[in-house]
């Protein structure tokens, strides 16, 4: 059963996030970085672009002085054409350089570093027709629209308003030289380009902001989401119940180096089973486990029986018996009072103690 959107109403988790940046749903504005790239561009033009017009007048003025000199032959050409190629991309290379950096610095700012090849994995809804449409009808298609149209409302006075206080300075022009034509078409093209410029930052903000809110409203999910997640990374709440309550259990067993300090007897397997028992009738009626364990522990039990001197018995039935049916800090059950009391009474006459 799908979920209605409504039901989702929590802020996403670090694991949501990290799951859509992996399968490249990054926030990402691109007007933002549209602006961005052209007001870069805009500015290596009106920085570099005497200098760019210098370069290339040279070019032109070195390349028809050397065909004027110089006879050019058929397999002269290629030598010309690689100058004249060399020379272009050392005028052109800083403009594609800072457009290229700007792209990646952008990027790099809205949703940091991200490489993933999923976008590139053909999905069926980026070619169905109705997803198409939801996405043209949807909030953000309408925002989309309203801003392509208030770009138009915007920034068609400004250009309007701008060319039109100029009409006169304009009209002058076929009186001039042609550099000062260029100087001054020049001038005026980078103010008005300037002043588009801050109307579509002032665009580009807001739509930097509708982006950030549209991508965190997307990634909200429901209460089954989140605890569908956690039982992902958590595991099932049963068995992490289960682990709590192991945790809790070994957390209560007594330390085996203070348990053998009370043991009477420890009953060994030999090798895989050893169970503490300890007898006193102030204490209980009848013997009960202290401590047991099998293989590293029922070893390192068996160590500390030795260390301290507690006498053990091999008993293979018996030290089965007790690891299986009786916990520790419990009664040992009826069935198995007759072997634990001989082995009690054999340990008590040679201590030349008796059990009452």
């Amino acid at each position: 059963m799908s979920e209605d959107k409504s039901d989702k109403v929590f802020d996403p988790t670090p694991g949501r996030i990290r799951k859509a940046r992996e399968e490249g749903n990054l926030f990402k504005s691109q007007d933002v970085t549209s602006i961005a790239l052209l007001l870069v561009g805009i500015t290596m033009i009106s920085v570099f672009m005497p200098r760019a017009f210098e370069a290339l007048k040279s070019m032109t003025a070195r390349t028809f002085l050397v065909s004027a000199q110089t006879e050019v032959t058929v397999m002269e050409i290629p030598a010309i054409l690689q100058d004249i190629g060399l020379q272009t991309g050392m005028i052109i290379a800083p403009f594609i350089a800072s457009i290229f950096i700007t792209s990646i610095a952008i990027q790099l700012a809205q949703s940091g570093w991200n490489v993933t090849m999923k976008p590139l994995e053909p999905k069926p809804d980026k070619i169905s027709p109705i997803k198409g449409l939801q996405r043209i009808f949807s909030a953000k298609g309408a925002f989309n629209t309203a801003k392509a149209v208030l770009k138009i409302v915007i920034v068609g006075p400004v250009a309007y308003y701008e060319i039109s206080g100029r009409m006169e300075s304009i009209l002058m022009l076929p009186s001039l030289e042609m550099t000062e034509i260029v100087g001054l078409a020049g001038q005026w093209m980078m103010v008005l380009v300037y002043k588009i410029l801050i109307v579509l930052v002032v665009l580009a903000i807001i739509d930097a902001a509708f982006e950030k809110w549209k991508y965190h409203e997307d990634l909200k999910m429901s209460k089954q989401e989140i605890k569908d997640e956690s039982r992902e990374s958590d595991g099932d709440p049963h068995v992490k119940s289960r682990r709590k309550q192991l945790a809790m259990e070994m957390k209560r067993r007594p330390r085996l180096d203070h348990a053998i300090l009370k043991a009477d007897v420890v009953i060994t397997n030999p090798t895989h089973f050893a169970v503490m028992l300890r007898y006193d009738p102030e204490e209980a009626m009848a013997p009960f486990v202290l401590a047991k364990g099998i293989r590293q522990r029922a070893l390192r039990i068996k160590s500390l029986a030795f260390e301290f001197d507690v006498p053990m018995v091999e008993d293979r039935p018996l030290a089965r018996a007790l690891y299986h049916t009786v916990e520790e800090m419990t009664e040992i059950p009826a069935d198995l009072y007759p072997a634990v009391a001989t082995i009690l009474a054999e340990i008590y006459r040679e201590k030349g103690l008796s059990l009452n």
